[in-house]
């Protein structure tokens, strides 16, 4: 067993950022799970209800894409927000087969509250870091990003 946990210490000091991305990533996960439970909605209803407010109106088909989630998971999702009266679905004029949801004023508060306690969150884990770090931490995340996309890195003129 030690031999298997040295190898593993290894790859965690050869990868740092790695292991630091998945933690905070956890770590802002747990907290965003923890708000949208203040408000009694799970964290894929809030994904969706929040994708679904940043929109005028998404199909089925277009939500699961946005959210990488699949069609069947956000039928569910969206049934129980539209029961609660935080969305509403409307037939698409485009496609007859194909219904369009929209945030509900009610659903509007719950995101706007999200989003406030999603804005005090991020500043509270940036406390001690100075502008100049969170530049340079962003630089090396949207390149890290951008290779494993397999494209090129944008350049700023």
């Amino acid at each position: 067993m030690k031999s298997k946990t040295r190898r593993l210490d290894s790859f965690k000091e050869r990868a740092p950022l790695g292991y630091l991305l998945f933690d905070v990533a956890k770590l802002m996960k747990r907290r965003f799970e923890e708000e949208a439970r203040s408000h009694g909605v799970t964290l894929p209803q809030w994904r969706a209800l929040a994708h679904v407010a940043f929109t005028d109106s998404i199909s089925q088909v277009a939500l699961a894409q946005a959210i990488d989630t699949d069609q069947m998971t956000v039928s569910g999702v969206l049934d129980r927000l539209e029961k609660r009266g935080l969305i509403t679905r409307e037939a698409d004029p485009a496609d007859s087969r194909a219904k369009l949801a929209r945030v509900t004023d009610k659903g509007l508060a719950i995101v706007e509250s999200a989003r406030a306690a999603g804005t005090a969150m991020y500043e509270a884990a940036l406390v001690g870091v100075a502008p100049e770090q969170t530049a340079i931490a962003t630089a090396v995340l949207q390149q890290m990003r951008n290779n494993l996309l397999g494209q090129a890195a944008e350049t700023k003129d």
